[in-house]
């Protein structure tokens, strides 16, 4: 399958965060003088994810698009969930992600082709101080465990390699909430990260619309991506892992 990936990656990014700093303009405001006891929120979701880019491991390489359109035809097993905790001041969250799937590739300089195996587990932990309702600054760290296997498929030849990988990344960024009336929410968040500790760079984007059903239930629609440059070792120890995750989403939780 030959890759359609954009060569501006960050483009998403950029817009995400010029939607942010629009919601700031029109909505940053003190935090209302009446506190408020602690919030919690506990999300599970689904993401239609499509993943594109470069898969490396020792002498073997493949570049490989999987459109949000078939990664169910793909996928073996997801699990997805998110907390959120929160206090007029502060926040903590966590989110997991965890997706076996399958798909195919091209092999080395285009020529064959490739089967892909990737078992990805991420977990996001992180921290905001709240300047208001609308808006907060973010820190955290993000761990992305992978077990992958690559079988490379040239004329008159046969290879594979399985590479069991995990790093962690720093991360910081901005989160913006634009209440909408009628128990509607629009949310936009960016996050830059590993500054060469794991990935080289890394970013992530998420844009959703949110309804607050009833006290107690909450749905949610939007669109997120991550991006992650990342190798290490060399020769036939050598891997690389430059992909982007992007797709929508569907999420479906209770406050309390």
């Amino acid at each position: 399958m030959t890759s359609t990936r954009s060569p501006n990656r960050r483009a998403p990014l950029v817009a995400a965060i010029a939607m942010t700093a629009a919601v700031l303009a029109l909505v940053a405001q003190p935090v209302a003088a009446q506190e408020k006891s602690w919030e919690n929120l506990a999300e599970l979701y689904l993401m239609g994810a499509a993943m594109s880019g470069t898969i490396g491991a020792g002498s073997l390489e493949t570049t490989f698009d999987v459109p949000s359109s078939s990664i169910f035809e793909n996928l073996k097993f997801a699990a997805l969930a998110d907390y959120r905790g929160q206090s007029p001041k502060w926040a903590i969250g966590a989110d997991v992600v965890y997706m076996n799937l399958g798909g195919s590739g091209n092999g080395p300089v285009g020529k064959g082709s490739a089967d892909i195996g990737a078992e990805e587990f991420i977990v996001d932990l992180m921290g905001a101080y709240r300047f208001s309702n609308s808006f907060e600054a973010l820190a955290g760290l993000r761990y992305t465990g992978l077990r992958t296997t690559l079988k490379v498929y040239a004329p008159n030849s046969y290879r594979e390699a399985s590479v069991s990988k995990g790093w962690v990344d720093p991360f910081v960024g901005a989160q913006a909430f634009l209440p909408l009336g009628k128990g509607f929410q629009f949310q936009a968040r960016g996050d830059v990260g590993g500054f060469g500790v794991g990935c080289k760079f890394t970013w992530q984007a998420t844009l959703r619309l949110n309804w607050q059903v009833s006290r107690s239930i909450r749905l949610g629609l939007g669109y997120r991506w991550l991006d992650q440059d990342y190798d290490s070792g060399s020769g036939a120890d050598y891997f690389k892992w430059d992909v982007l995750t992007q797709g929508p989403l569907m999420a479906a939780g209770m406050t309390f």
